[in-house]
């Protein structure tokens, strides 16, 4: 296969539920809403994930554009929200965006989140987000269930080479070259889920609402970025169904940008808003590859690209410096057979 067959075959079409949902929205915190109830998780790793559409109250396709036109008068209170979490880390935002959807959708309602744990004055950690739905109970009593979800939004980038076999989520890092997949996976289910059944964790959901059965889940939406040049295969426990995209070397940008169609066009993603597509035309290629190198001549932070060709197909782009990755994270200690 060509280097532009292998490049072009990584475009995709937006989903089209999604598609519709966004037509008319303009601001990007509902646009970001919208993606993420459509949003497939990253990674399967026992537990239950994001909440479906039909749990939400919000399955039936009119029903939901309504609901999301209707935030739109909210936008005060979304923002006050935000604010009084007084942080800008994206992680940050999507915690707040995932409250702000148990809270308002028709059939969950936002109990807690961030709530901390203490032994004594010890900070344990917290759970990120306990809420109830109205969905009918499947086990056929009346025992009400608190839902707990561990939230995490997650951008990694696969190593041809690196720890372990081809599959080995450890080869799937940030960005930042500290966290990868098979830390985060680790880290949810030996400390952030077990977390929830521990005796100061009884003590604050009896409090929530008394003799609730608990029932755990994970939402962590995100892509996984293959090289330009190649595909990878998938890390283990990995959802075949998750968003995915190619990144490169600076270096590479202008061979990448050649194999391209001539009229394909693009978009800077500026946090927070690495979520939703953006609205409008996009820029030509040439004024992406100015703007990338302008930027790399004084900065070595990544940028986030969404490449758009002219049948509308698309690919989220990530472009490092050539020197990226100054390291590989290591490996969780711990790692189960069973999970890799």
């Amino acid at each position: 296969m060509s280097i532009a067959a292998r490049l072009l075959d990584a475009f995709r079409p937006l989903d089209p539920a999604l598609a519709a949902d966004l037509t008319t929205l303009d601001k990007p915190w509902l646009r970001d809403v919208a993606w993420l109830l459509h949003a497939p998780d990253m990674a399967t790793i026992g537990y239950a994930g994001r909440p479906t559409l039909t749990a939400l109250g919000l399955a039936e396709s009119e029903t939901r554009r309504r609901w999301l036109a209707a935030l739109a008068a909210k936008q005060a209170l979304f923002d006050a929200q935000l604010a009084a979490r007084r942080s800008q880390r994206l992680g940050i935002y999507h915690e707040t965006l995932w409250q702000w959807i148990v809270q308002h959708a028709p059939r969950t309602r936002l109990l807690a989140h961030n709530v901390a744990l203490r032994d004594g004055n010890r900070t344990l950690g917290e759970l990120d987000l306990l809420y109830r739905t109205h969905a009918p109970d499947t086990h056929g009593d009346d025992i009400p269930r608190i839902e707990h979800a561990e939230l995490a939004i997650k951008f990694f980038l696969g190593l041809p080479q690196g720890p372990g076999n081809d599959d080995d989520p450890s080869r799937w890092i940030g960005t930042g070259s500290f966290d990868s997949l098979a830390i985060k996976c680790h880290r949810l289910r030996h400390r952030q889920l077990p977390m929830a059944l521990s005796p100061s964790a009884a003590q604050a959901l009896a409090r929530l609402l008394p003799r609730a059965r608990l029932h755990q889940r994970i939402i962590m939406p995100g892509v996984l970025y293959h090289p330009w040049e190649r595909s990878l295969r998938l890390p283990a426990f990995a959802n075949p169904q998750a968003y995915q995209g190619l990144w490169c070397h600076h270096r590479s940008w202008s061979t990448l940008a050649a194999a391209l169609p001539a009229d394909t066009r693009g978009d800077f993603l500026i946090k927070p808003h690495w979520l939703a597509p953006p609205r409008g035309p996009g820029v030509p290629l040439s004024t992406l590859g100015d703007a990338l190198a302008k930027h790399f001549s004084g900065r070595c932070t990544p940028c986030h690209l969404r490449l758009r060709l002219p049948d509308a197909r698309a690919c989220r782009l990530f472009v490092v410096t050539d020197d990226w990755p100054p390291a590989i994270p290591l490996p969780p200690r711990a790692l189960e057979p069973s999970a890799r």
